[in-house]
């Protein structure tokens, strides 16, 4: 009998073994033991580059680690969408994900090489962000109705500057909205598009709103609308485009940190706790909100993940009803 019970607790002890895998606990645990990497896939200068520095720095005070931030901009966002998606899962490399990458891509392209809501995990929201449609200096005189009613009347085509995939999906629908020819004149990020925007090479363009506000406040370009359907404080005298065109307006921009599907919940609810206390910091949210327009907006990441869910769907439509076709 003592020999079947040995035998019983040795078969149980070696079961035991298999069904915890040597270090997985103790690793876990030990999270973080190396610097992190949060990809930021929109180059230097970018909203996307400047929040994954803020909130990284921050964090990795908390976390007891360096963060550090590796730029992979290119095709809206999915070049670095990818890295992370292939990534192994074990919290030490992020994304800093926009409503581009996350909810508006699926939409845009055929084959997207990942699938936003299969292949990353939401840790935290960080902020929102509005749009703004501005004119290269010199082009329009007057308010948003005026240029647009100009360029009707001359059967003039429009072309816009697009960074993002927001920006292409909203000068699609402008055009389709307003009755005006629109050319997308693409860029592989904001602060490359505004050169040219600059330099006259492109009539409008479509920007994150901090990324805009200098450059229209010193009037080197000129404001036409806040993208949504209310004004934005940092600009309260710049009208919402559903002022021109009742009953447009685009979803506002957000940003949001994400770990590789798989990632162990333990070390993603790690990470959301320290998002959270990084956001609710006085210093952290004065440099955030230092970019006018930008606003601070935790989200932990059962809610985050619903946010995908919906703004997915809302862009879908969009997309469709402004007919553009994936690429």
């Amino acid at each position: 009998m003592r020999t079947f019970f040995t035998k019983r607790l040795a078969m149980l002890a070696a079961a035991a073994v298999v069904a915890l895998p040597a270090g997985a606990a103790t690793a876990q645990s030990n999270y973080p033991a190396k610097p992190i990497y949060i990809v930021s896939s929109f180059p230097p200068g970018s909203i996307s580059d400047t929040l994954s520095r803020v909130v990284g720095e921050k964090m990795g005070r908390d976390l007891g680690q360096s963060v550090v931030v590796e730029n992979k901009p290119g095709a809206n966002g999915a070049v670095g969408a990818i890295y992370v998606a292939r990534a192994k899962p074990d919290g030490y490399t992020l994304l800093m994900g926009t409503n581009s990458i996350n909810a508006i891509n699926p939409s845009l392209f055929k084959q997207l090489n990942y699938a936003p809501e299969k292949d990353f995990a939401p840790i935290g929201m960080v902020a929102e962000i509005p749009a703004v449609l501005v004119a290269r200096k010199g082009y329009a005189s007057g308010d948003l109705a005026a240029t647009l009613a100009d360029a009707r009347k001359r059967g003039a085509t429009m072309s816009i500057a697009t960074g993002t995939a927001t920006a292409q999906v909203a000068a699609a629908m402008l055009g389709k909205k307003a009755g005006v020819k629109v050319l997308n004149v693409p860029y592989r990020g904001e602060p490359l598009g505004l050169t040219d925007l600059l330099g006259g090479q492109v009539d409008l363009m479509i920007l994150n709103l901090p990324v805009a506000y200098s450059y229209i406040k010193n009037g080197q370009i000129k404001g036409l609308a806040i993208l949504a359907d209310k004004r934005a404080p940092a600009l309260p005298d710049l009208p919402s485009i559903s002022e021109s065109l009742p009953g447009f307006s685009i979803p506002t921009g957000w940003n949001a940190l994400f770990a590789p599907a798989g990632t162990p919940p333990a070390i993603v609810q790690k990470l959301a706790a320290s998002l959270a206390q990084a956001l609710k910091q006085d210093d952290v949210r004065k440099q955030i909100e230092a970019a006018p327009g930008t606003m601070v907006s935790f989200l932990a990441p059962d809610a985050l993940t619903a946010r995908v869910e919906a703004d997915t769907r809302q862009w879908a439509e969009m997309i469709r009803a402004a007919g553009i076709e994936p690429q």
